[in-house]
């Protein structure tokens, strides 16, 4: 009986350091994370500046998974290469090995202190980002009080014989010991619990510091596994970044390995108490891990890229919307911009150049493709909307719901101008089967209004991607000529069909290709007004 209260007093200390690192890192997300992509976006070349760049976003997030989801969507975007990505990463994993140097203090003593003075911030704290950092505080209590309790439960342990001998029967195989704390790693997602777990063990001698290594590498490993996990179902970017970080890790301990009687007694140097030489251990991994790897990025971008390549057929699949971040607003809104900002690509990019040039030809493989487009747009606007329906049922912000209602908005627009494609196909097929031929004047008025349409969408898209209002207003400012030239182009036809009455045949679908430009331009304006609050 007294060995199962022990068992429950280790499990019950282990759960409540793990809420309190989650509790913390969701605090120090919500308090920051909106000013970390714009850090993240200003690196340039210099892989340097991105290993600094990661480890004080780590550091400010408390989430080496945090910092990926924001990676993943920065390289998917093109703001960022892969190799500038491998240089946050290995500074990432440098910045995660604060919370373990932290637990390695004998802070303990203070850990209610730390809940009594979390508590009332979080509760009445007027500002919400006071209130974040109130509840950080708060998890950061939980963090050092369950370190206590897992200490307490460690110390009876040590007089069960049958308890030592299968903890020592592992421990004393490295590879044993570093796969079984990478499964119990990836099982509860957090390296730190896992190495608190061998400090706690170590400071009440059963183990000893040799043992606890190889439980260090393996909760390197184990880490990786939030971000494997989470883009299996994303895209090649998330796919890239999550691969390489579990690649520098497995290399880093294969490294390690033929070493640790030299590397063991290397740490043993740097301090006297022994949970102290556990937390450095771990960081010391980290950064040589990063001093190797770091002159490498460029090419092993490559490899991983060689590894995964880009598939040739579109990916019908969210890019961007990480379930993780729903409770991390900022992030969230983030992630579903970015995702409906590849919606605008698709239709600007693939669509649209195309959508005369298949009314004139009727080419059966533009066909298809534009179908297959639109299929894409409808997949992307029904997950876009589910998330940020998600998102709202969170305690969001004034302006974080304004926000929200904005990019629903928007993400509707998108999926309506993908309907106008699908109408224009329907329009280039009637003429296909009844063999129409629009006059060439009529074609050059079509091409300039397409043009001036296609230009509109351009900025409306630019300006909210960017947030430019200036360039959202000059859309709106344009529309009254958009409108001028479509009557134009009326009366033009009209003045035609009276020269010419072979024009009549053609009559109808000419104008059904008038007022689809009409719409497009429509939803262009309708997303200029989004982008300056007109909703």
């Amino acid at each position: 009986m007294d060995l199962v209260m022990l068992i429950m007093g280790l499990m019950g200390g282990l759960g409540i350091f793990v809420y309190g690192i989650e509790l913390t890192s969701d605090g120090l997300q919500k308090a920051s994370a909106h000013r970390m992509k714009d850090i993240l976006s200003s690196l340039t070349s210099n892989r340097f500046l991105a290993v600094i760049v990661g480890i004080v976003i780590t550091v400010l997030l408390q989430s080496s998974s945090a910092a990926t989801v924001l990676l993943v969507g920065l390289v998917n975007a093109s703001m960022m290469s892969l190799s500038q990505a491998l240089g946050v990463i290995l500074g990432s994993a440098v910045g995660t090995t604060l919370t373990v140097q932290l637990i390695a203090f004998k802070v303990t003593d203070y850990a209610l202190f730390m809940v009594a003075a979390g508590v009332p911030i979080m509760l009445f704290a007027r500002r919400p980002q006071v209130r974040h950092v109130g509840q950080a505080i708060l998890g950061f209590g939980f963090v050092f009080y369950g370190m206590s309790l897992m200490s307490g439960a460690m110390s009876p342990l040590r007089s069960y014989p049958g308890f030592v001998d299968v903890l020592l029967s592992v421990t004393e195989k490295p590879l044993l010991a570093v796969l079984v704390t990478a499964i119990f790693t990836a099982i509860v997602q957090s390296s730190a619990a896992s190495i608190a777990l061998a400090m706690s063990l170590a400071s009440q001698g059963v183990i000893d510091f040799a043992a606890a290594i190889p439980m260090v590498f393996g909760a390197n490993i184990g880490t990786t596994a939030t971000a494997l996990l989470s883009s299996l179902a994303s895209s090649r970017a998330a796919k890239r970044v999550a691969l390489a970080h579990l690649i520098f890790k497995v290399i880093g301990v294969i490294i390690f390995l033929p070493f640790l009687p030299l590397f063991t007694d290397l740490v043993a140097r740097t301090a006297v108490d022994i949970q102290r030489q556990i937390a450095n251990s771990h960081t010391i991994f980290n950064v040589i891990n990063l001093l190797i790897f770091l002159p490498f990025t460029t090419p092993f971008g490559k490899l991983v890229t060689r590894i995964l390549p880009d598939t040739e057929r579109l990916e019908r699949a969210a890019h961007y919307l990480d379930e993780s971040v729903l409770d991390v607003p900022d992030l969230a809104i983030d992630q579903a911009k970015s995702e409906i900002l590849r919606m605008a690509k698709i239709i600007r990019d693939e669509m649209m150049p195309n959508i005369l040039d298949l009314v004139r030809t009727g080419d059966e493989s533009v066909k298809t493709k534009l179908r297959e487009l639109e299929l894409t747009l409808d997949y992307l606007y029904k997950s876009i909307t589910r998330y940020l329906s998600r998102l709202s049922q969170r305690n969001l912000s004034e302006g974080q719901s304004e926000q929200q209602i904005r990019l629903l908005y928007v993400c509707n627009d998108l999926e309506h101008l993908g309907d106008v494609m699908m109408n224009t196909i329907q329009i280039a097929q009637k003429m296909q089967q009844q063999g129409m031929e629009l006059s060439e004047e009529g074609w050059q008025e079509l091409s300039m209004m397409h043009q001036a349409i296609k230009r509109n969408y351009e900025n409306a898209i630019k300006a909210f991607e960017t947030d430019d209002q200036d360039l959202a207003r000059k859309v709106i400012r344009l529309n009254p000529e958009v409108a001028k030239m479509e009557k134009s182009l009326r009366y033009s036809h009209f003045s035609r069909l009276q020269e010419n009455q072979k024009t009549l045949e053609t009559s109808a679908v000419h104008l059904d290709l008038v007022n689809n430009l009409l719409r497009i331009n429509n939803h262009a304006l309708s997303i200029a007004q989004a982008t300056i609050g007109i909703i």
